[in-house]
């Protein structure tokens, strides 16, 4: 079960990494 979590945070931050950087620039395009 440690490994799953472990696993299952890795991937969250995996893919939230990209996606908050890509929210930043393009709020800072929009703006």
């Amino acid at each position: 079960m440690e490994l799953f979590s472990q696993l299952v945070a890795a991937s969250l931050i995996v893919l939230a990494g990209p996606a908050v950087i890509v929210l930043v620039f393009a709020r800072g395009g929009n703006l």
